[in-house]
């Protein structure tokens, strides 16, 4: 199963992100002699970005306006569950847009888009 909150997602909706990571954050410099300094941190979040695409997954309107609900609440904190994977995420406004949803045809009640969120 997939949920994000109460809304439960379709099955076909992708997590393309998923094998995309970047677990330490790393700064490079030299110093005048030409001497490496490197400082390194553990990144503690990661993005998670899931995708309805016109070929295989489409949102009704009512999941996309819970969506948009959802998105729309400052600081909220949401659990996704992903098959077997459990997280606390929240909207990924720093890296807008955090929900990003199309029709298919205008005035259609079916969207594709993008749903990005970062765990917490």
């Amino acid at each position: 199963m997939k949920k994000l909150g109460n809304l439960i997602l379709p099955d076909s909706l992708q997590w393309i992100d998923r094998h995309i990571t970047s677990p330490v954050n790393q700064t490079f410099t030299q110093t005048l002699a030409g001497t490496p300094v490197v400082f390194s941190s553990k990144v503690t979040g990661h993005s998670i970005t899931l995708a309805a695409t016109g070929d295989t997954t489409w949102l009704d309107l009512a999941a996309a306006d819970q969506l948009k609900e959802m998105a729309d609440q400052q600081g909220a904190v949401f659990t996704l569950i992903w098959e077997e994977l459990s997280f606390n995420v929240i909207f990924r406004h720093h890296e807008p847009p955090a929900l990003s949803l199309t029709p298919l045809w205008p005035n259609h009640n079916q969207f594709t888009g993008t749903i990005s969120l970062t765990c917490i």
